[in-house]
């Protein structure tokens, strides 16, 4: 046989052999080892190639958010996903094709399980690359079948992670612990030895997800033990050293990231753990000297130029450790200036100045500093509300203090007379005068020293615009920055203290005028000013001449007092500077309204800081002046004080249940009966906005539509920070669109918003056969809030929302997703509802958005349909 027939042959067996093995519908070696062959070379490997590209971009693009802890695993944000499309698409793409083209199947159409071996891969590669595309119901669907497909095959175990993971991400929190359970069972015998490290992995997800911290850490450490890859390590490292920071560990902290920066880990991480370490500051004295000598080498020119504000953020907060205050607040303004990109940053930074001002008790400053904090303080910043808290306190109490310097010195002026006052405002128009022509010359001799030096302006030699140029805008922002600091745009900004001129700072709410005018007023004074520039009768239009006016003036002042004294002593626990205003209160003020409550605030703080001379003092006034005041009482016997507010309590509570009752049963004129008593016998009850709200709606029946729209404005205006206020504001809302039609709403045609929203609710809707049963679910959530969810200050609510369902409110979430976490966690821990009946309430969490129409509707079974299939 010739050499060509030879080659003829052999295309001919090659041929038989592509021919015969191309069908799936036989198990043989010939056709396994072709579809494997294909499937392997053809489709798995490019697809595998294009997925761990991808993954590769993620990585070097993400930015994980340090100021809270590091999730265990790396996933797109959704600004990112898009860029993640293509790559995961193709390895999509491909997995799918080799599953179709090659997988080998009985007569019934059913595949044999792993008789191609790369095709149980391509089904892991096909949910992995929908995971990160964020498609999770496909990944979850695809890891369903692998895990039951190939059941017997030590694969199944890698899917499953894969699964757990995956409804981690699905906020499923009940079926990836079944998963987890399942995996860490398993664990002694039968998982694979590769896939060991990332069981514990998962398993440490899924405690981080449900806030179980401490075995987070200790999953993370038995991970690491058998962990292979250098740069996984290093995140774990990291994460356990932010969570020993968590709990007050710093040594541990420290340790940790020294290991971490020992693995070479990505260079954002590398970065925060050298950041996170030199905060620390627990090395030896050569050790942090070289990482201060460090730091500073990192803020020339080079690759750290956008982290500088955090560089100098660290050898602030290493300063303070050093006991050197001035460089640490040089250093924290120097933070400031240099933040270009991270707003985080830079609102860390003012934070740390307004805490130490708040330590030197220099609260005006504290508050300016606060303000700028929360301006540029993410929303979802864990503490924030703190802050805000903190910010609301001082922000009263500047208010509180301003009031009083200004009536102070707009008193002192009017004791000058008129024709004194009148030569007092003389002088300080003539002296306004002086200043801007001085400031008039000085501007027009800049202007001809500029005319006169022919030097072109920076950045605009090329013939360019200034401000077409980025480093001439970037220069000139920094200067003003250094100059002026970070100041709001508004009238007079160049002040720091804009209330130096009495007269002026008059302009505004007058003594005694109310909150409601104070717009008008002061739109008025601005309108007045500008026109009146030199005008004396402007400057002098506030001053308290008149015996009524001063009257006025001294009244705001008193109440400027209380307030005062009342944020020292509740909201900044400074009980020496709410002793001191509270002094001054009734050494100014003896007979002020408010003499009695702060005869006993005085009491109580002297006897706190040991005072007890000054104590007795005020003990011996309450007694022998106003024996028969509750305050009296209280001291005299405080146990049989608190047994009346007790039943105070239960009695306001036996009202309430009576007027629901009555108001379910719509009988509206014993509605309006228990609430008028109501407001009669205990007029500052916490429950007085639901009774103010049964009550507008009895007046609605009794009196029409009008009297009702009063009613509710009515309750919004006089409780603006309750719950109910949302409810009231939904039906007012509702009124003044379709006010024929209020009771008639069209149930048929609701929709709900899949939008995403600032502010989210978790509701317990419970049947009102059920009603007596709330308290005790209030009180289980609450000690449950007390443990899990403290730093939240979550609080509770509840509500009528029809004729058969209370709903228990429970607010406020900052995004859907702490608030799937809380849902989720109830769910799972079914003891926290065991005193309702199963069938007996429904548990979901819902926007603001969507409270108003839920609310408006009046029922919550569509919007439990709508959660179950587009929120959960």
């Amino acid at each position: 046989m010739n050499r060509v027939n030879i080659l003829r042959l052999c295309a001919i067996v090659l041929l038989l052999w592509g021919v015969l093995s191309c069908t799936t519908q036989k198990n043989t070696w010939l056709t396994r080892t072709f579809h494997n062959t294909c499937a392997r070379d053809n489709g798995y490997f490019w697809g595998k190639l294009a997925y761990d590209q991808g993954i590769a971009n993620l990585y070097q693009n993400h930015k994980d958010d340090y100021t809270d802890i590091i999730p265990v695993y790396v996933y797109p944000d959704p600004s990112e996903t898009g860029a993640l499309y293509p790559n995961m698409s193709r390895a999509i793409k491909k997995a799918d094709t080799m599953i179709q083209k090659h997988t080998i199947t009985d007569k019934g159409k059913r595949e044999i399980p792993d008789a191609v071996h790369y095709i149980k891969y391509c089904y892991l590669l096909l949910a992995q690359a929908h995971l990160y595309k964020n498609e999770l119901l496909e990944a979850s669907d695809v890891l369903e079948y692998a895990t039951k497909e190939y059941r017997k095959t030590d694969f199944k175990y890698e899917a499953m992670v894969w699964q757990a993971r995956t409804f981690n991400q699905l906020g499923s929190v009940s079926k990836a612990e079944e998963v987890v359970d399942l995996l860490r069972s398993s664990l002694s015998k039968k998982v694979p030895k590769k896939i060991v490290p990332d069981v514990y992995a998962v398993a440490a997800d899924w405690n981080m997800r449900i806030g179980q911290y401490p075995e987070v850490e200790n999953q993370l450490t038995r991970a690491i033990k058998v962990e292979k890859n250098k740069k996984t390590k290093a995140r774990y490292w990291f994460i356990i050293g932010q969570l020993s920071e968590r709990d007050g560990d710093n040594e541990k902290a420290y340790s940790s990231y020294t290991k971490c920066l020992a693995l070479h880990p990505y260079n954002d991480l590398d970065f925060e753990a050298r950041i996170r370490r030199a905060i620390l500051h627990l090395g030896g004295e050569k050790e942090n000297e070289k990482i201060k000598e460090n730091l500073v080498k990192m803020l020339k020119p080079t690759k750290y130029i956008d982290e500088r504000d955090q560089i100098y953020y660290a050898l602030a907060e290493i300063a303070l450790k050093e006991g050197n205050e001035p460089l640490a607040v040089e250093y924290f303004h120097k933070s400031v200036k240099a933040s270009t990109t991270n707003a985080t940053q830079k609102a860390i930074s003012f934070l740390a100045l307004g805490n130490l001002a708040f330590d030197h008790e220099n609260y005006r400053a504290a508050k300016n500093y606060y303000d700028s904090t929360i301006i540029a303080l993410a929303k979802k910043y864990r503490g924030r509300d703190s802050i805000v808290a903190k910010k609301t306190n001082l922000d009263n109490l500047v208010r509180d203090l301003n009031v009083i310097d200004l009536q102070d010195s707009l008193q002192r002026i009017a004791r000058m007379g008129q024709k004194g006052a009148e030569k007092y405002v003389d002088s300080l128009i003539a002296a306004q005068k002086r200043e801007e022509e001085r400031k008039l010359e000085e501007a027009r001799q800049a202007t001809e020293s500029n005319q006169n030096s022919n030097v072109p302006v920076s950045g605009a030699s090329n013939g360019k615009w200034y401000f077409y140029n980025p480093s001439s805008v970037s220069q000139g922002i920094n200067e003003f920055a250094s100059r002026w600091g970070n100041r709001p745009l508004e009238d007079n900004w160049r002040r720091s203290h804009k209330i130096a001129n009495p007269l002026q700072a008059a302009g505004g709410t007058e003594p005694g005028s109310s909150a409601g005018d104070s717009t008008k007023k002061i739109t008025t004074a601005k309108k007045d000013s500008l026109q009146n520039k030199y005008n004396r009768a402007s400057y002098l239009k506030n001053v308290p001449f008149t015996d009524e006016q001063m009257k006025a003036s001294n009244d705001s002042v008193i109440e400027a007092y209380f307030n005062v004294g009342f944020i020292y002593k509740e909201y900044i626990k400074n009980l020496p500077k709410a002793e001191e205003d509270y002094e001054t209160l009734l050494t100014r003020f003896p007979e002020n309204k408010y003499k009695l409550i702060v005869y006993y605030n005085q009491y109580q703080m002297y006897t706190q800081t040991g005072n007890t001379e000054r104590a007795e003092y005020y003990k011996n006034i309450l007694l022998t002046k106003y024996p028969d005041t509750e305050y009296a009482l209280l001291i005299r016997d405080p146990d049989k004080y608190r047994q009346q507010q007790e039943a105070s309590r239960q009695q306001i509570l036996r009202y309430y249940a009576a007027t629901l009752q009555s108001y379910k049963e719509e009988n509206y004129a014993e509605v309006l009966n228990d609430c008028a008593e109501v407001d009669s016998l205990y007029p500052k009850n916490p429950e007085m906005p639901k009774f103010a709200f049964m009550e507008a709606a009895a007046i609605g029946h009794a009196q029409g539509i009008e009297a009702y729209k009063n009613a509710l404005e009515k309750v919004i205006i006089q409780y603006p920070k309750d719950t109910i206020k949302v409810v009231a504001q939904s039906i007012l809302d509702l009124l003044n669109k379709k006010p024929k039609a209020i009771n008639k709403v069209d149930t048929a045609h609701v929709v709900y918003l899949k939008d995403e929203d600032t502010t989210y609710y978790c509701i317990v809707a419970i049947d009102n056969k059920q009603s007596a049963k709330i308290n005790t679910v209030k009180n289980s959530l609450a000690d449950m809030n007390a443990k899990i969810y403290s730093e939240e200050h979550f609080t509770m609510d509840d509500i009528v929302l029809n004729n058969i369902q209370q709903m228990l409110i429970i607010h406020k979430f900052r995004s859907n997703t702490t608030a799937k976490s809380y849902y989720n966690y109830v769910l799972t821990n079914p003891d926290l509802l065991k005193a309702l009946p199963a069938d007996s309430y429904k548990l979901f969490y819902i926007s603001d958005k969507n409270f108003h129409i839920l609310f408006k509707h009046g029922k919550t079974d569509e919007y439990v349909d709508f959660f179950n299939d587009y929120v959960r």
